[in-house]
């Protein structure tokens, strides 16, 4: 056996071992909740939804922890503040909004102050007397006033609350995973990544989530979208040089994910929205300006012991 061959077997064993449990414990988890007769939806959703998205880190962090390296170096966790922590917080907001004038692109869509779209999307989901509270909560206010209480409780939430579960996914999948899939460079990674990440939601796709309308269908919709998400969270997560930045994005993400169709007269299932063919456009178009602008170069150093936040600078 040649001197690297033991090197590589177990950073191959870490990553297979934590694959293998995150996916019997989430998995297990939904599985076993779906066959108690507890549905997805309104309350429930949290019951299943929340310790679902702290497993990928509990996983991580035992695995990580019978390899003998503390947790906080061996995935990435610093709050060594930079820019990239800013740039990781707004940026989900800059996709929402690039996805909502977007889909203003198509024939038929307009733009709507009274957010028809939004009171469209939850009329399908709120019971009756919820609905009316909604419509009620939202004539008290200005159109503007409204969406700047949004926005600032959206970013608030998604840097504090949301973030903290947030990071239950991240640390495996921007900790772990990116951490030893680093060999295969930026890109390959970040795909992989986002093909793993997508696939793991099925459970809860498949019982409605995202894509109410269309849950089978919605899993390769979802599985889509992680994949083009993931170089954006991979790129802040290594500018910032802790996976404390790409929990900060995806807890903002799902705190402002709604202003990619609060202001539409109208929502089209799969087309509209951040997680729809028009939001996936923008995905795209943020990948392809990734491209040109430079990836960071994964060099293995973000992991390295005593390392600091702040992660390499472009090729």
């Amino acid at each position: 056996m040649a001197a690297g061959d033991g090197a590589e077997s177990k950073v191959g064993g870490a990553l297979r071992r934590y694959l293998t449990w995150t996916f019997i414990a989430c998995w297990g988890w939904a599985g076993a909740l779906f066959l108690a007769g507890v549905e997805y939806g309104g309350a429930m959703s949290l019951i299943i939804a929340l310790p679902y998205m702290l497993i990928p880190a509990i996983v991580a962090m035992v695995v990580d922890r019978g390899g003998g390296r503390p947790v906080r170096e061996s995935l990435a966790i610093r709050l060594k503040l930079n820019r990239w922590w800013g740039v990781g917080w707004v940026l989900p907001v800059v996709l929402a909004f690039a996805a909502l004038f977007a889909a203003l692109l198509i024939p038929g869509v307009g733009f709507d102050v009274g957010m028809g779209g939004m009171l469209e999307t939850l009329s399908g989901v709120l019971p009756s007397d919820e609905m009316a509270k909604a419509e009620q909560a939202l004539a008290q206010f200005p159109p503007l006033l409204f969406l700047l209480i949004q926005l600032v409780q959206g970013l608030v939430a998604g840097a504090t609350i949301n973030a903290v579960f947030a990071f239950g996914e991240e640390a495996g999948w921007r900790g772990l995973m990116l951490r030893e899939l680093a060999p295969m460079g930026f890109w390959k990674s970040a795909l992989v990544i986002g093909a793993v990440w997508g696939v793991w939601h099925a459970p809860l796709i498949l019982q409605g989530h995202n894509y109410p309308e269309h849950p089978v269908l919605g899993v390769g919709m979802m599985t889509l979208w992680c994949v083009l998400l993931s170089p954006l969270f991979s790129w802040v997560t290594v500018r910032g040089g802790s996976v404390l930045v790409a929990a900060l994005m995806h807890g903002t993400l799902n705190a402002t994910f709604a202003f990619s169709f609060l202001y539409l007269d109208r929502t089209i299932p799969l087309v509209t929205g951040l997680n729809g063919v028009v939001g996936m456009g923008v995905l795209v178009a943020a990948n392809v300006l990734l491209w040109v602008v430079g990836r960071p170069e994964l060099d293995g150093g973000m992991w390295a012991p005593g390392a600091e936040g702040g992660g390499p600078e472009a090729e």
